[in-house]
């Protein structure tokens, strides 16, 4: 790959960075939203300065000299805080994640006199420009490599602490959730890519060190394939009141709601749903949510929500879930389709994922899948692929 063809591929990530984060601030309701949006602006940045990290285009532009010192500086704060958006451990700002920024605060102040200097004061410093790469490699942004492993680090804590905490979510939730921790691993992958270049251009190691700038690749490739996923995955990026909303019900809900009168209104929209259930399967409609199934007894959600809670004294996905790992528990054991992998019949009941499959039927038997087929002995031997 020529440098041309470089220039070109990283100055098309700088335009499709620019559109999606322009989708996340006017189009999408999710949680930090316009964090990410932020995020790839900031991005769009970095690599149109890396598509031009020429003298000529320095010499032409001083003031713009250095500005890759102090903008991924940014990316570690935003992610982390996105993160805890997501995984709802700060629905709000909060002077802790304030003070994630004082890294980029000192940053600044520390490179404050040189970002003041005139064009005239810049451009001397960039006629050696061999000089103005070396300072590259300085102490101060070895540490801003700390920073990047330390807050990537502490996003992928939050989002597996969460991904263990949380089992009943909806599937548009679990959506999110699979692409927030493929993200965050491409990140730290990028980040790790990143700081073995870096420190390769520094001890000048040619083989490693001559794949700068081509490691930004990584980079439009993440924005590419975020691109993608909000085309064929649209619940990544929607409002949880569209798409029907986190699975979990709070304990203070469940006991205010199972405070109220069972009325015969409840008991009669209770009697239409569970017909739903059994004659219609629509348990096995994959990433059934709260509100499509509102739409099928044309009755409103906290209605629902509430016969379903007093009726059957479960929230919303627990009934379903329970009718998917009867579907599954019955099949199994009449070999009705042994044809299929233990995936495909969670699959046909209703399960659309591996992870969530196993995450509930665990919480509902006290076992995994393939414990509960070895433990009968009238179930036919398969395997989960």
């Amino acid at each position: 790959m020529n440098i041309g063809l470089l220039q070109i591929l990283l100055f098309a990530g700088c335009i499709q960075a620019i559109l999606l984060a322009t989708y996340l601030f006017f189009h999408s309701a999710i949680r930090g939203s316009r964090l990410f949006g932020f995020l790839l602006l900031f991005l769009a940045i970095h690599l149109f300065l890396v598509t031009n990290d020429r003298q000529e285009f320095f010499m032409q532009f001083p003031h713009l000299l250095h500005v890759t010192w102090l903008v991924p500086s940014l990316y570690g704060p935003i992610i982390l805080i996105f993160v805890r958006r997501i995984t709802r451990y700060s629905l709000k700002s909060s002077l802790v994640e304030w003070l994630y920024f004082v890294p980029f605060v000192l940053l600044a102040v520390y490179h404050m006199p040189f970002y003041l200097q005139s064009a005239n004061e810049k451009q001397a410093y960039i006629a050696d420009f061999a000089l103005s790469v070396k300072d590259d490699f300085g102490l101060i942004n070895q540490l801003v490599n700390v920073l990047h492993v330390t807050f990537f680090s502490a996003s992928l804590w939050f989002y597996n602490l969460y991904r263990k905490k949380i089992l009943n979510y909806a599937a548009s939730e679990e959506t999110r959730l699979l692409w927030l921790g493929n993200f965050l691993w491409i990140n730290l992958a990028i980040v790790c890519v990143g700081v073995a270049v870096f420190y390769a251009r520094k001890y000048n190691l040619p083989v490693v060190g001559s794949i700068y700038p081509y490691h930004f690749l990584g980079v439009i490739f993440l924005i590419y394939w975020s691109a993608y996923k909000l085309i064929r995955q649209p619940a990544i990026f929607q409002s949880e009141t569209e798409e029907g909303g986190f699975a979990e019900v709070s304990e203070v809900q469940s006991a205010q709601e199972a405070a109220r009168p069972v009325t015969e209104q409840h008991r009669q929209l209770a009697e239409d749903i569970k017909k739903l259930m059994e004659e219609e399967k629509l348990y096995r409609t994959a990433g059934l949510t709260l509100l499509d199934l509102c739409a099928k007894v044309k009755s409103n959600k906290q209605y629902v929500s509430e016969a379903i809670n007093l009726v059957f004294g479960k929230n919303f996905y627990d009934f379903v879930n329970e009718y998917r790992l009867k579907e599954f528990t019955d099949k199994l054991e009449s070999q009705e389709d042994q044809n299929l992998t233990l995936l495909g019949i969670a699959s046909n009941a209703g399960f659309n994922s591996k992870a969530t499959f196993n995450a509930v039927f665990k919480k509902h038997y006290g076992m995994t899948p393939s414990e509960y087929q070895r433990g009968n002995s009238n179930v036919q031997k398969t395997k989960i692929k």
